[in-house]
């Protein structure tokens, strides 16, 4: 059952076989190697590594222990046992087994070096095995770094690929169908619920299967060479291309849903923000009223004692009082009845209708402003921009009855009001999905940080004010103030972050979005570029062309730098991660699909150039058999007066143009052989006008996914509906007529 015959081991080669030289074998490297060892005993080591676990083969030489074929086949089933049975292996003849392995052999690209016959001696050359097995080793694959052998774990790792790919990509698909449900639930409880089950989901379970993915990419270029080599047949949808497809889809559905669901949750955080201002209100409200109502008991009992009121102006500044704060609540309730209305109809919708006179007549614009100050009226869509509410000077609080330390405990406080407002804003802001937006965020932000700067000098008024306080309000005073000091410097770092991150975003955003706009121009000018019959000039095209691969080889690597900016921003933990994935996949969509068009225009060149030269060969074969006919029919043209000696003349004068035409029709030949791989251009002209249906092949896959979160790629998409006609090819059977594919 081994290379030998007996058990014994197998002799050792003849001295004269080791005189070869040692540079016809490659460069041997296999595990477990010394460093004194020829090439030749490194050669002899791979093979026993490869073929051990063999029942009954063994090799210790070159010669005698390779005659029966067994370990030729024992080789290649190690790396490919789909194409070698080892159990009929084992009862073939020594000729069948060779010549087995050396077709194999010959199929997975090793050149048939040997024949059956020169090993089947009784010792055969052991140069020859040498170079041949050395030639074995160089076509087939090395454990890649890291490898931990070639067959039980190559199906190990196989299956566990397989079974991660199956898993993400349901996982993906059953969340990306999550995502596209714009069922929202109209209980503002139920919706804030759903908005942080969203936040939850994103922080929580993105995170680990990008982790997943990155594991899938490792795993596939550990099996990548044996999938080149044909040990893996990588099923449709397995590769990592396709997931990074279906994961841009889930993020593209993840932005749709976020900002679906973000201005609801902010409608329904403003109602509330109403409901706390008018609880507030009324709690002060009921105060003066019992005010008013002590007062007026008190005057009631002067005036039944016959004496003078003295109450009515504090009274009537109590009554006024509640009545603007009536008339305020009913503002306010005007506004959270507009916005009740906004919630409903902005979940079916998937609109935010604007705050204008037009669509809302009840409503003041002045209303708007007494509720969020700083607040364009024009759509409710500015509310997510920060509002910089200035805080109130001291002096702001002067004048309102109060003492000196009343006035720095409502300053101190109206401060530590205003900084956790800020912090609010701050935690709540949006980062933006394009480069418009995401500018707009980053002006925004800089008003934002300026006022939070310049707020030191408020700061620094409190500190001052601390002096002028006396116990009891003096160790109250300098709690609030330690906690101001302590909320703004928090306030402070998260707004130097937030700046950060929006310039590093932007750096990013706008080098992509520069990049995205010429790869679209690009796409553009291949796609419009006229394939028919009409445009004869591929000279120019392939010139033009040529120089396109040219800025692609340049644009690769600055492309790959914007790429590689935004996995360490994604590694970096930014807080615009969505925004980040959907350019990053919008980069790798519209690259892959530039290739695609590359490869489209190299086929187009190749057949469209041999349509022209094939119709030219055509129309010179015509010629010359037209100018052939028209000379024959002037040179034999006779009548009954010509005679017998002319006509035998003219007919041994035939047998020359007899002879040009037999050696013309091989020309000829040629040509109807051509014309039935000839591509037909005529269909591609708008001009021409089909009868028929004609069956088509697409050359490149043009269903790409659409990034309709970014605007500046909203026309890509109609582009691409338009290719139906360009990016097909089309051929036509000169024989018959008949439309074929290409």
């Amino acid at each position: 059952w081994g290379g030998c015959r007996s058990s014994t081991p197998c002799s050792p080669a003849p001295s004269t076989a080791t005189a070869h030289p040692e540079h016809s074998i490659s460069d041997i490297h296999v595990t477990g190697e010394s460093e004194d060892m020829s090439a030749k005993e490194r050669l002899l080591l791979w093979t026993q590594q490869t073929t051990e676990g063999y029942a009954g083969i063994r090799c210790e030489n070159f010669t005698t222990c390779w005659r029966d074929g067994r370990l030729f086949n024992a080789i290649i089933h190690k790396y490919r046992p789909d194409l070698i049975d080892m159990n009929t292996v084992a009862v073939q003849s020594n000729l069948a087994n060779l010549e087995h392995a050396f077709y194999v052999a010959e199929k997975l690209g090793v050149a048939r070096l040997l024949d059956p016959e020169d090993v089947d001696v009784s010792s055969p050359d052991e140069k020859s095995v040498i170079t041949y097995v050395s030639s074995l080793y160089d076509a087939f694959p090395k454990v890649p770094e890291g490898g931990e052998g070639i067959s039980a774990n190559v199906s190990r790792r196989w299956v566990e690929y397989q079974n991660m790919v199956n898993y993400l990509i349901q996982w993906i698909r059953h969340h990306v169908t999550i995502m596209s449900d714009r069922t929202f639930p109209n209980n503002p409880v139920e919706l804030k619920a759903l908005y942080n089950q969203y936040l939850q989901f994103k922080e929580t379970e993105i995170p680990p299967k990008e982790i997943d993915k990155s594991k899938i990419k490792r795993l596939y270029k550990l099996l990548e060479v044996w999938i080149e080599f044909g040990r893996i047949k990588l099923p449709q949808g397995y590769h990592p291309n396709d997931i990074e497809k279906e994961w841009g889809k889930l993020i593209i559905g993840m932005l749709e849903r976020e900002k679906t669901l973000r201005p609801e949750v902010e409608r329904l955080e403003m109602l509330q923000q109403i409901a706390n201002r008018i609880q507030r209100d009324s709690l002060g409200c009921e105060d003066k009223l019992i005010l008013a109502r002590n007062a007026l008991q008190s005057d009631t009992k002067r005036l039944e004692s016959g004496l003078q009121f003295q109450n009515e102006a504090e009274i009537a500044g109590y009554l006024l009082e509640c009545e603007n704060l009536l008339l305020l609540h009913l503002k306010y309730m005007q506004l959270s009845t507009y916005l009740t209305s906004g919630l409903s109809s902005g979940l079916t919708s998937r609109l935010t209708p604007a705050i204008t006179p037009a669509y809302t007549p009840g409503i003041p614009p002045r209303l708007i402003q007494s509720y969020a100050p700083g607040v364009d009226t024009g759509t409710l869509q500015t509310l997510k921009l920060m509002q910089i509410r200035k805080p109130l000077m001291k002096s702001a609080f002067v004048g309102q009855n109060l003492t000196e330390e009343e006035i720095n405990m409502k300053f101190v406080q109206d401060l530590l009001n205003w900084v956790d407002e800020m912090q609010v804003q701050l935690d709540r802001a949006e980062w933006g999905s394009d480069l418009p937006s995401v500018e707009s965020h980053l002006e925004n932000h800089k008003n934002v940080h300026r006022a939070i700067e310049e707020f030191e000098s408020s700061l620094k008024e409190a500190k001052i004010s601390e002096i002028q306080m006396t116990a009891p309000l003096k160790l109250s005073y300098a709690e609030k103030l330690h906690k101001l000091e302590s909320q703004y410097a928090k306030l402070l770092n998260t707004s130097r972050n937030q700046e950060r991150h929006l310039d590093t975003l932007h750096n990013f955003v706008s080098r992509a979005t520069r990049e995205l706009i010429w790869l679209n121009e690009k796409e553009e000018e291949e796609v419009a570029y006229d394939w028919s019959d009409r445009n004869s000039n591929i000279s120019r095209k392939k010139e033009y062309h040529a120089e396109l691969m040219r800025e692609l080889d340049q644009k690769e690597e600055v492309i790959k730098s914007v790429q590689e900016i935004a996995e360490q921003l994604l590694l970096e933990n930014h807080p615009a991660r969505l925004t980040i994935e959907a350019y990053r996949a919008a980069m790798q969509t519209q690259w892959s699909w530039i290739l695609q068009l590359c490869h489209c225009v190299e086929q187009h060149l190749r057949e469209n150039a041999a349509y022209f030269e094939f119709f030219n060969d055509a129309k010179e074969a015509m010629d010359y058999l037209k100018n052939l006919k028209d000379a024959i029919h002037r040179k034999y043209s006779c009548d009954r007066s010509s005679s017998l000696h002319r006509l035998e003349d003219l007919v041994q004068e035939s047998m020359e143009e007899k002879e040009q035409l037999l050696q013309y029709k091989s020309t000829v030949a040629g040509l109807v052989g051509k014309a039935k791989a000839i591509i037909q251009l005529k269909p591609r002209n708008p001009d021409c006008t089909l009868k028929t249906s004609i069956p088509i092949k697409a050359i490149c896959d043009y269903r790409q996914i659409e990034v309709r979160t970014l605007n500046f790629l909203k026309s890509i998409t109609a582009v691409r509906r338009q290719l139906k006609f360009h990016l097909l090819t089309f051929s036509w059977k000169t024989q018959d007529r008949k439309y074929l594919p290409a």
